[in-house]
């Protein structure tokens, strides 16, 4: 079946809690005052893609940057065989390398990749966990992932809510950076908090999004020691890979990285730089062909990867990888009521584990006026 089109069917706006935590535009908090997280990620809308190809369509969602430069790559593709997945990704590729091979080009092109799994999924009537390798296992451990900073009784309130839904394992953010003289005792403070909540049983990760220095991780990292947490994310500029290397030699706390690394050469420098948890995300980092990709290459260093969100897309690969790979899923668990209102058939965890269907594609829904064509 051949490509037939992609295009945009659905606008809507973005609106989300205004949640402190520490972003790397801190030092400009007089100016910009706080923001969401989709306000950091200058996400302000999220658009709707359509593929078609014979009486099958996908959907996608993604942000007005991203659709623009999907729609302009789709012309180059029109026609093309949805069975030609590695052929499109390698000639989107190429054609993306004089605009910029990372950032938005390959975020456009993982939206392809993805509707094009999608597509020849259903016409081999198959999911797409199947079309790419099969599970591994029966389901997937997940780890809660919210714990904005807020009051503590609050805080340890909701730790503890995850602690009685199942979950083993848990990520909070952090709130402070190197632009606040006490970050390092108003970080400590919350960490302190929930492990006196939750105890030494419940492993523990704490999110940073690209906002200290070297200076400050180290100081931050030995500190955190005593409080034995599973890994410290993004606690550098992305492109730092040299303090990467010199912090990892320095702690005991390991350091994940690649939710804002898109493709397969950062990832190659991250595991060199001494980084053994990957987060590279299909939606952001190449799709699943690219996953795939990141997956071997990580094996060969000793390394995981646990993808940035539990979306479907990253549920589908790390469920066709073994264990000692993709050893969990993140679940973003404020998301839910969002994304039960625009789709059905999204796996969600009970007891602390995703299970996947055996519906056709990624087994996905969307809703709205879309919902009487083949999906």
């Amino acid at each position: 079946m051949k490509i037939e089109h992609i295009k945009i069917v659905k606008k809507e706006d973005v609106k989300q809690p205004l949640y402190r935590y520490v972003k790397p535009t801190d030092y400009y908090l007089s100016i910009l005052g706080e923001t969401t997280p989709t306000e950091a990620a200058m996400i302000n809308n999220v658009y709707t893609l359509e593929m078609k190809a014979g009486e099958y369509y996908s959907y996608y969602n993604t942000t007005d940057e991203v659709s623009n430069f999907v729609i302009e790559l789709a012309k180059k593709i029109k026609n093309f065989d949805i069975a030609e997945i590695n052929m499109v990704w390698d000639l989107l590729y190429r054609l993306s390398l004089p605009l910029g091979r990372s950032g938005i080009m390959m975020h456009a092109i993982s939206a392809i990749n993805i509707m094009m799994y999608d597509l020849y999924s259903k016409y081999l009537n198959i999911p797409v966990y199947q079309l790419i390798g099969g599970k591994t296992r029966k389901r997937i451990r997940a780890y809660a992932s919210h714990l904005h900073p807020t009051n503590i009784n609050k805080l340890q309130e909701e730790a503890m809510e995850y602690v009685k839904d199942g979950y083993k394992s848990m990520k909070m953010r952090f709130i402070a950076g190197p632009s606040d003289i006490n970050g390092i005792e108003k970080n400590i403070e919350l960490v302190k908090a929930i492990r006196d909540a939750v105890g030494y049983n419940i492993e523990l990760a704490g999110d940073a999004w690209m906002s200290w220095n070297y200076n400050f991780s180290l100081k931050m990292l030995k500190k955190l020691e005593k409080y034995e947490m599973s890994w410290v994310e993004e606690p550098l500029l992305p492109d730092d890979f040299e303090s990467m290397k010199l912090l990892s030699e320095k702690t005991d706390i390991p350091i994940a990285e690649g939710e804002h690394h898109y493709y397969l050469y950062d990832v190659k420098h991250l595991l060199d730089s001494g980084i053994r948890i990957i987060q590279c995300d299909s939606v952001w980092a190449g799709g699943i062909t690219s996953m795939k990709k990141i997956a071997a290459l990580a094996e060969s260093y000793g390394a995981v990867v646990i993808p940035h969100t539990g979306n479907v897309y990253n549920l589908n690969f790390i469920i066709s990888e073994p264990e000692s790979v993709t050893p969990m899923a993140e679940f973003l668990t404020k998301y839910r009521e969002w994304m039960e209102q625009n789709m059905s058939g999204i796996p969600f965890p009970k007891n602390g584990y995703f299970e996947l269907s055996e519906n056709p594609g990624f087994g996905i829904i969307y809703s709205g006026e879309i919902t009487n064509k083949i999906q």
